[in-house]
């Protein structure tokens, strides 16, 4: 798993915790029954905010932009995009900067060690 993936994986679940246990244990056993492991969430996170956007509505939306702002924080980089944006959008344009700039995880110590 990738240092991006390692990231993904880190604040998608520290959002989630932050909803509560009982919140996050849910949502990892509903996108388990969809066909999505935790491991597979950085690779399919346009699928998994689908997915949870048509079961939880609106609050998918805050969990995915809260992992998004957190993401942009981890690479140093600017979170210059509102909460009505295209995550998904946002998501590729992360992804894409990371890989082509090399980008390296500024803080999250665990994360670092990934690269």
């Amino acid at each position: 798993m990738s240092g991006f993936q390692l990231a993904v994986n880190y604040w998608f679940d520290l959002v989630l915790q932050g909803m509560g246990g009982s919140i996050r244990d849910w949502i990892y056993d509903f996108l388990e029954k969809k066909g999505i492991r935790r491991d597979d969430i950085p690779g399919r996170f346009e699928d998994v905010v689908k997915i949870l956007q048509e079961r939880l509505g609106t609050s998918a939306r805050v969990i995915a932009y809260r992992t998004m702002v957190e993401l942009y924080k981890e690479f140093a980089l600017t979170a210059s995009f509102d909460y009505d944006d295209s995550i998904p959008d946002r998501y590729v344009f992360l992804k894409e900067r990371v890989l082509a700039d090399r980008l390296h995880p500024t803080k999250t110590p665990s994360l670092r060690l990934a690269f």
